[in-house]
C-alpha cells in the first residue's frame, strides 16, 4: 500500500491525559452511571405507566447490548480507514487500554521506563504466560531481568520518559500486529509482541538476553489461540480424498437457481463442502498469488487461471482458501455463492474407453453450464492433454470450446516441467489461461504455519513440540532441502521425524536437538557439530587446514579471510557464501584445498560436487549444465544445487569452458541464483563456489626461479588473468587465489600425510602399520615431477604400497591383529613384522 493511502495513526484517549485522581473520578462516575441505569430500569419496569414501562424495556435492551459487547472495542479493525487519520484508541479492547493505563500510572509514580512497566503488567496475563511456556523461556527468569531493568530505569526525567509519545508509537505497531494476525481488535498480546519492535534501549537489552523477536512472540501467541480450535483440523494444507468422507453435500445456491451435478459429483471433489465443514481454508503466505487468482476469476472475459508451481508448494492451499472465502462471502462479488469443484482426472478416465471419456466430459460440461454456479478446478491439467489419441478428441479438446466461450470460470494447475513439456506448446489451450506462478513461501511464513501444525501433531502424537524445534526445522529445511522439497512441507517432514525420534527415546517433548538429529540422518553430515563449532572453526581455519594441507599459506589465508567476512556479516550481500578462483600449476593442492574447505564449512568432503569444465566446451553443453526447456535433459549444475543447496561447487579447469557458459557464472556469482531450462530457480546463496585454473602457471614457475616474491607474483598474475577471463568475471569472485609450485621438502610432507591416511585405513581393519621416515622420501623420489606437482605421489602410494598390501591381505599374509613396519632397504620397500 502506498504511503499516501495509509491511515495516519493517532492515539487520542482523553483519560490518559488526566491525573491519577481524574481517572479515579471517571471510574467512579461510570460506576454511578451504571447504578443509576439499573435503578431506572427497575423503577420504570415496576411503574403502572405503560410509557414508563416501554422506556424501561428500551433501557433494558440498551443494557443487554452493553453487556453483549462488554469487553469489546468501539470499532473493529476491519473498519480501519484506508486513508485519513484514525484514532487507534477506538480499536483497542478495554483490557488492552487498562494495561496501558496501569503501566502509565506505575511509570508516573516510580519515574520508570513506561515500556518496561507495560511489559511487567502484560506478563501477569495468562495468555502471555502460556506463550512463554511455548518459547521454552522460564517466566520467573524473565521477570527477574525485567525487574532489574526497571530498577535501573528509575529516576528518569519526564522529557526522557515521555509515556504519551511512547503510547502513540506502540499503538501504531500493535494495530499493525493485530491486523497481520487477523484479530478483530487490538489485544494485550498484540501490545506485547509490538514491544519487541520498538526502539528502546531497555527493551532491546531485555529481549536480546532471551533471543526473543516480535515474530517469536507472535508465533507463541498463535499457538495458544489455535490450541483451542485444533479439534476441527487434521492438517493446515489443501484437501485430500479422505476429508470428503461423510461430508454433507450442498448443491443448491441461496437464490435457488442452481441445478444438480451428479456426474460431476461422482468424478469431482467439492472444496466448498470441505470449507463449510471447517476441514480446509487456512492460508498463510501466497497473498499475491491468491489476489491474482481471485481477480482473474472475477472478470467477464477469459476468467481462467493456470497455477504453475512445484508439488507441495501451496497450489492446493490457495484453492482451498478460495473455497473458504466463497462460503464466508469474502470472495469478490462475481464469485458469490459459487461451488468450487475439483475434477479428479484419474478417476474420470479410469477403466474408460476413449469414447466413454469424451462422453463423460460432455455430460460434466453440460451439468456445469446448466448449474451456472460452478468454478471448475482441473488439478494436474497436463494429464488431460495426455488422454488424447488418434481416434478421438482428448478431454482437453472437448473442454476447449467452452473455455473459449467463457461459459464458466476454470482453474487449472500443473508443474513447471509439465508446463514446459506438455502445455506451453499447445497455444490453442494455453492462450485462454492467465498463468499464475506459485512461489515458495518465506521462512517467516513457514514458521507461522509449522507453529500451528505443531499443535495438530501434538494432539495426534502426544509429544509436545517446542517453538525452538519449529524454528530449527524451518531453518534446516531451507538450508539443506530447498531443492528437493519446498517450505513448509520440507520443514514438516523434519518435525515429524523429530517427534518420532523423541517418541522412540521415551521423551515427552521434541527439542531442537531432535530436529538436528533428524536432519543429520537425511543428509548424512554432522550438522549439529558444524553449527555449534562454526565460529571456532573459522577463527582457527588456517591451523585446521594446515593439519592436512602443506604450505600455500597465502591461499589458505585468503580463503579463511573470505569465510570469516561472510560469517561476521561483513561480506557483500547476495551471491554465494564465498567464491574463489584458484590459479596455479597442476598438482599444487587446488582441488585438495577445495575438499578441505567443504569439510570445514559444510561438515564433510562429500558435500562437494565437482564439474570438469573440459566437458562443457561447446554450445550444446549449455543444456547439459542448466537443462533443456522441455525437461528431456536435466541440468547437471542446477540439479546438483537443487538437490544440495548447502554445499561446495568445484569447477575444475574453469578456463576451458565455452565462453557463453563462463558468462552464465556472472549471474551466479553476482546474485546467487540461476534459472534452469524449466524455469526453476537454483539458489546458490548457501554454496561456496571454487573455480580452478592452470592459466599462466608458467609465469609462476619462471618468476619463482628468478627469486621473485610470491605476493608480487600473485598481483602480476591477477592482472594477466584478463587475457583468459573477462575482467567483470574475475571481479565477481570473492578472491583470486594464486598457488605456487611445491618444493621437494614440501612434497615429502604431502607424502607423509597420505601415508598417515593409509595407516588409518588399515587400522580400521585391525591391522597396525608403521611407516619408517625414509618411506616418505622414497615416495617423493619415485614420483617427483615438477610438471605435475604432488599428483604423482598418490599414484606411487597406490602402486607401491596400497596394491601390495591389498594382495597380502587377500593371501592372508596379513590379517586382523597383524603388526608390521614398512621401511626402505637397498632402495626397495620392505615389509617386516613388528
Amino acid at each position: 500500500m502506498d504511503g499516501e493511502n495509509k491511515p495516519i495513526p493517532i492515539f487520542d484517549e482523553p483519560r490518559l491525559k488526566m491525573t491519577y485522581a481524574g481517572r479515579l473520578f471517571v471510574r467512579a462516575a461510570g460506576a454511578v452511571g451504571y447504578a443509576t441505569l439499573f435503578a431506572a430500569i427497575f423503577t420504570t419496569l415496576s411503574s403502572d405507566s405503560k410509557n414508563l414501562q416501554y422506556l424501561g424495556l428500551f433501557l433494558l435492551l440498551f443494557l443487554f447490548d452493553r453487556i453483549r459487547h462488554w469487553g469489546e472495542g468501539d470499532v473493529p479493525l476491519s473498519e480501519l480507514p484506508k486513508a485519513g487519520s484514525a484514532n487507534l484508541a477506538k480499536y483497542f479492547l478495554p483490557k488492552t487500554y487498562k494495561a496501558i493505563e496501569r503501566a502509565l500510572e506505575r511509570s508516573g509514580v516510580k519515574k520508570t521506563n513506561f515500556y518496561l512497566e507495560l511489559a511487567s503488567v502484560l506478563l501477569s496475563l495468562d495468555q502471555i504466560k502460556k506463550g512463554f511456556l511455548r518459547l521454552d523461556i522460564k517466566i520467573d527468569e524473565f521477570s527477574q531481568k525485567l525487574e532489574s531493568l526497571l530498577s535501573e530505569s528509575e529516576g528518569r526525567s519526564a522529557e526522557e520518559n515521555d509515556p504519551l509519545a511512547k503510547i502513540k508509537t506502540l499503538a501504531g505497531l500493535a494495530a499493525a500486529q493485530a491486523l497481520n494476525s487477523g484479530h478483530r481488535f487490538v489485544r494485550p498480546c498484540d501490545l506485547f509482541s509490538s514491544l519487541a519492535s520498538v526502539e528502546d534501549e531497555y527493551l532491546k537489552r531485555l529481549f536480546h538476553m532471551f533471543s526473543l523477536s516480535a515474530g517469536d512472540i507472535e508465533s507463541a501467541i498463535m499457538i495458544t489461540d489455535f490450541a483451542a480450535k485444533v479439534g476441527k483440523h487434521s492438517s493446515l494444507g489443501g484437501a485430500s480424498p479422505e476429508l470428503h468422507k461423510g461430508l454433507r453435500h450442498r448443491v443448491m445456491n441461496r437464490a435457488w437457481t442452481a441445478r444438480p451435478t451428479p456426474i460431476l459429483d461422482k468424478f469431482g471433489d467439492d472444496y466448498t463442502d470441505l470449507a463449510r465443514a471447517g476441514q480446509v481454508g487456512f492460508l498463510i503466505g501466497h497473498e499475491k498469488e491468491y489476489a491474482r487468482l481471485a481477480e482473474i476469476l472475477s472478470r467477464g472475459q477469459s476468467p481462467n487461471a493456470l497455477l504453475v508451481g512445484e508439488a507441495g508448494i501451496g497450489k492446493e492451499t490457495i484453492i482451498s482458501h478460495l473455497a473458504f472465502d466463497i462460503i464466508k462471502d469474502k470472495a469478490p462479488q462475481a464469485l458469490f455463492d459459487k461451488r468450487l469443484v475439483g475434477l479428479d482426472i484419474a478417476r474420470m478416465i479410469a477403466g474408460a474407453s476413449p469414447e466413454e471419456v469424451q462422453l463423460r466430459i460432455q455430460k460434466i460440461v453440460g451439468e456445469i453450464v446448466a448449474a451456472e454456479n460452478i468454478i471448475l478446478y482441473l488439478p494436474e491439467v497436463h494429464n488431460l492433454l495426455k488422454t488424447s489419441g488418434e481416434a478421438y478428441m482428448s478431454a482437453a479438446d472437448a473442454l476447449l470450446p467452452l473455455i473459449q466461450g467463457n461459459s464458466f470460470p476454470v482453474i487449472a494447475s500443473t508443474y513447471p516441467k509439465e508446463f514446459k513439456k506438455d502445455i506451453e506448446a499447445r497455444s490453442d489451450f494455453l492462450g485462454f489461461f492467465e498463468v499464475v506462478k506459485v512461489e515458495e513461501i518465506s521462512e517467516e511464513e513457514a514458521r507461522k504455519i509449522l507453529t500451528l501444525d505443531g499443535i495438530i501433531l501434538e494432539r495426534q502424537t502426544g509429544i509436545a513440540v517446542s517453538f525452538g524445534a519449529v524454528k530449527t526445522a524451518v531453518m534446516l529445511a531451507k538450508k539443506y532441502f530447498s531443492g528437493t522439497k519446498f517450505l513448509p512441507g520440507s520443514a514438516e517432514d523434519l518435525l515429524r521425524a523429530a517427534i518420532s525420534r523423541a517418541e522412540q527415546k521415551g521423551e515427552k517433548k521434541a527439542s531442537p536437538e531432535d530436529v538436528v538429529a533428524a536432519a543429520e540422518a537425511k543428509v548424512n553430515i554432522p550438522i549439529h557439530e558444524a553449527g555449534k563449532d562454526e565460529t571456532e572453526s573459522l577463527l582457527n581455519f588456517e591451523e585446521t587446514i594446515h593439519k592436512k594441507f602443506i604450505n600455500q599459506d597465502e591461499a589458505v589465508k585468503s580463503v579463511g579471510n573470505a569465510l570469516r567476512e561472510y560469517r561476521s556479516g561483513l561480506s557483500r550481500k547476495g551471491g554465494p557464501i564465498a567464491s574463489f578462483l584458484f590459479v596455479g600449476p597442476t598438482g599444487v593442492g587446488k582441488t585438495e584445498l577445495a575438499k578441505l574447505v567443504a569439510e570445514v564449512q559444510f561438515g564433510s568432503k562429500t558435500m562437494m560436487t565437482r564439474f570438469d569444465m573440459t566437458e562443457y566446451q561447446d554450445k550444446k553443453s549449455f543444456e547439459r549444465l542448466i537443462g533443456s526447456a522441455d525437461g528431456s535433459v536435466r541440468g547437471a549444475l542446477t540439479e546438483a544445487v537443487l538437490a544440495r543447496p548447502y554445499s561446495l561447487i568445484l569447477l575444475d579447469e574453469f578456463e576451458k569452458a565455452f565462453p557463453d557458459i563462463l558468462d552464465l557464472f556472472l549471474q551466479v556469482l553476482d546474485d546467487g541464483r540461476l534459472t534452469d531450462g524449466l524455469g526453476r530457480t537454483a539458489d546458490f546463496q548457501n554454496t561456496v563456489i571454487i573455480a580452478t585454473s592452470n592459466a599462466h602457471s608458467d609465469i609462476i614457475n619462471q618468476a619463482l626461479s628468478e627469486g621473485q616474491n610470491m605476493s608480487d607474483i600473485a598481483e602480476y598474475l591477477k592482472k594477466k588473468l584478463t587475457d583468459v577471463f573477462k575482467p567483470e568475471l574475475i571481479n565477481r569472485f570473492s578472491r583470486a587465489v594464486i598457488f605456487r609450485n611445491l618444493e621437494p621438502k614440501e612434497l615429502a610432507e604431502v607424502a607423509a600425510i597420505q601415508l598417515e591416511e593409509l595407516r588409518k585405513t588399515l587400522g580400521e581393519q585391525g591391522i597396525s602399520v608403521k611407516f619408517d621416515a625414509s618411506v616418505a622420501a622414497y615416495v617423493v623420489k619415485q614420483g617427483y615431477d615438477p610438471a605435475f606437482g604432488a599428483r604423482p605421489i598418490r599414484r606411487v602410494i597406490e602402486e607401491k604400497l596400497r596394491s601390495v598390501l591389498a594382495e597380502k591381505i587377500l593371501r592372508k599374509e596379513i590379517d586382523r591383529g597383524s603388526e608390521m613396519v614398512v621401511a626402505i632397504e637397498n632402495e626397495q620397500l620392505v615389509f617386516h613384522a613388528a
